[in-house]
């Protein structure tokens, strides 16, 4: 603030000094009416990092627990503008307004001003920047009010793991394939080694892995063999820049990893926000983040120098399976709502400070507790394929089972509605619930080494039957009363109708392929009733998406990452006639955005000037009928028509075949084969 006093008398110089230091002190106002203003009391900020494609928009205000049940009024306005009003009382603690963009790129202040029946001589004021960016197709933008992410324009929770350089050319398909979907790779930022880095990246772009690039051997430091002697600071910003605009509009980077650690290697906020303003200033379109170490909440100093908070909680064997989990728990209290936090879970041990690695069952129980507490995202450290670290195949199979888990309850993970409270009768499990859709998520978690009978009680609920998702079963509960039992530090989720279901309507003709909608969940992620056959790339992939569907709360979703390479889908056989007619129909969407035909590495000959191959879909009916479609960004119904002739057997079982031999992702819902009559 700049203060002109040249032309004030010395009497009113002092009064005017001395209301200010009063102003300073007090965080309010006085004008000339004698109405007070009060800057310090609510706060504002938009609920995404920024806007580029979205219509509509929602800014967060954060109300004084005081005043939110008061009745307020509230007005948001860029410049003489109002955008957004409201009426009413919260009720909350923070108060979701929704607002109309119509604005050209750029940066905005906006006002917020609050006035309360309680107290109509005060007037509340906030302000915040709101920013509106150009659309990139690989965008990633952070979700304050969930703390999730925005990757394709799709929810996204990162769960995934830091690996070493170079990357071995078969570790990202290695775990694809498991239902991982982020690496970060320790790397050093040097000219020599630019080709293993574009080649992992490519790779990761082309099955649909993210990457959680580092950049600490430019940037703030730390973390395993990424310190690069005889660099000047001068030569490291350049670096830094430099890295930036190479892997910026890179289709698998996920955000910028700049400092590992900085409160246990002595580097400053100031220091790191210095360093943000640069990735920021080359690239505002991905999120940056810090990883700290105990004690984590330092983690608040240097808040201005990050949009992502990590924390890495290592305790395994010499202390409490549980710390992780109080970890997320203390940095939810701190930052929920405001900013995304991950936790790092520990899959190494047996050396150094460690004197094993985690067991199968308190790995799990460390990653359930830090997502139940509110963890947006896991990082494990470290892997090392295929036996390395972790040693025991068994534990890092542990985690891809739970990267399946949290992939089918990413949009209750997620979910910005409200919940049903839940609680425990035991002390010693951890419970949250999520509401997504018309349907209750029940998480629940052991956090001890012995088996736990407990009673959930649900507020709001009534009585009916549970499916235990991960287990392929059902229990009936209460009044609102669940009664289960977990094993030794294991988890549990239960998923619950809270709305009546629309009965669907019957088909004349009855399809005849089995879970033809993908919504068997007897083996949670993947669709059941088929075989899957290669395609000649391991790195293809096929998981069921609770994210984008049709009908039902499934869509089976497939990664072709090379030409011609395509996986296919043989779905369980059924019985045709001779001379029968049969329709096959089918719903199905792609993101043309995510064809990964521009590669970085320009000396790449496999991807460089190589003719496109539009995303071509195959559906068969066994070796009687073909037929190809293009599926774009809009969910579409495709049909083709049968017909088996007639000198084949009078009755023949075959198998209808789904195939994506065109490069990119797709969905695919709704599968229908029917007899014309």
């Amino acid at each position: 603030m700049h203060i002109n006093i040249v032309k004030l008398q010395p009497m009113k110089i002092s009064i005017y000094k001395i209301t200010l230091l009063f102003l300073i002190l007090a965080g309010s106002t006085s004008i000339l009416t004698g109405q007070q203003v009060d800057s310090l009391s609510f706060s504002i900020t938009p609920r995404q990092s920024f806007y580029s494609f979205e219509n509509k928009g929602e800014f967060l205000l954060y109300i004084p627990i005081s005043l939110s049940k008061n009745h307020l009024s509230v007005t948001l306005k860029k410049g003489d503008q109002v955008i957004a009003s409201w009426n009413g009382v919260a009720g909350t603690n923070i108060l979701r307004l929704p607002f109309s963009i119509d604005l050209k790129p750029s940066v905005y202040k906006i006002d917020a001003i609050i006035n309360t029946a309680v107290n109509p001589k005060i007037t509340y004021t906030s302000e915040t920047e709101l920013v509106i960016l150009p659309y990139k197709s690989n965008e990633v933008k952070t979700d304050r009010y969930t703390g999730g992410l925005i990757v394709n324009k799709l929810p996204f929770f990162p769960f995934g793991f830091y690996c070493y350089s170079p990357v071995f050319p078969s570790l990202p398909e290695e775990e694809v394939v498991k239902g991982f979907n982020l690496i970060s790779p320790y790397q050093k930022i040097a000219p020599e080694n630019l080709a293993e880095r574009k080649a992992y990246m490519d790779r990761c772009a082309e099955i649909g892995m993210k990457v959680h690039y580092n950049l600490l051997s430019v940037s703030g430091g730390g973390g395993v063999g990424s310190k690069i002697e005889g660099l000047s600071d001068k030569e490291k910003r350049e670096r830094l820049i430099e890295e930036i605009k190479t892997f910026r509009d890179h289709p698998a980077l996920l955000g910028w990893y700049i400092s590992d650690e900085p409160n246990g290697i002595s580097t400053t906020p100031s220091q790191m926000e210095e360093i943000y303003k640069t990735v920021k200033e080359n690239d505002p379109w991905h999120p940056v983040s810090i990883v700290f170490m105990a004690p984590f909440l330092s983690a608040k100093k240097y808040i201005d120098a990050l949009d992502i908070v990590m924390a890495d909680p290592y305790p395994i064997p010499d202390n409490p399976v549980t710390i992780p989990g109080d970890v997320a728990f203390k940095l939810n209290a701190e930052f929920k709502s405001k900013i995304p936090f991950w936790i790092i879970p520990q899959s190494f041990g047996g050396g150094e400070l460690w004197g094993r690695e985690p067991t199968i069952q308190e790995i799990r129980s460390m990653t359930w507790q830090s997502i139940i507490n509110g963890a947006t995202g896991i990082q494990y450290f470290v892997r090392q394929g295929l036996n390395y670290f972790p040693k025991s195949v068994a534990t890092w199979s542990e985690c891809g089972r739970m990267a399946v888990e949290v992939a089918e309850l990413t949009p209750w993970l997620l979910s910005d509605e409200e919940t049903l409270p839940v609680t425990s009768t035991s002390k010693n499990i951890l419970v949250t619930s999520r509401i997504h859709n018309g349907q209750l998520a029940i998480m629940a978690v052991n956090k001890v080494n012995e088996p736990v009978g407990t009673t959930f009680r649900v507020k709001g609920l009534q009585s009916g039957k549970a499916r235990v998702l991960f287990e392929n079963r059902l229990i009936s509960f209460y009044g609102g009363i669940i009664s289960d039992q977990l094993s030794a530090l294991g988890s549990q989720v239960y998923l619950i109708d809270i709305l009546p279901n629309k009965k669907e309507e019957e088909s004349i003709n009855s399809n005849m392929i089995k879970d033809g909608g993908f919504e068997d969940l007897s083996g949670p992620g993947l669709p059941s009733a088929c075989y899957a056959r290669p395609g000649g790339d391991r790195g293809a992939t096929y998981f069921l998406d609770t994210r984008d569907y049709v009908e039902g709360r499934h869509s089976l979703r497939i990664i072709t990452p090379q030409e011609n390479k395509s996986l296919a889908i043989r779905f369980f056989p059924i019985s045709v006639r001779a001379g029968a007619s049969y329709t096959i129909s089918l719903w199905a969407k792609s993101d043309p955005e995510r064809k990964f035909s521009i590669a970085t590495n320009s000396e790449n000959d496999r991807l460089l000037n190589k003719e496109e191959m539009p995303q071509y879909v195959e559906i068969l009916l066994g070796e009687f009928g073909r037929a190809r479609f293009i599926p774009d960004n809009a969910w579409r119904q495709y049909m083709t028509f049968v017909t088996i002739p007639k000198d084949t057997l009078a009755r023949i079982k075959t198998n209808l075949i789904l195939k994506m031999p065109g490069q990119g992702v797709a969905w695919f819902d709704n599968v229908k084969v029917t007899e014309d009559k």
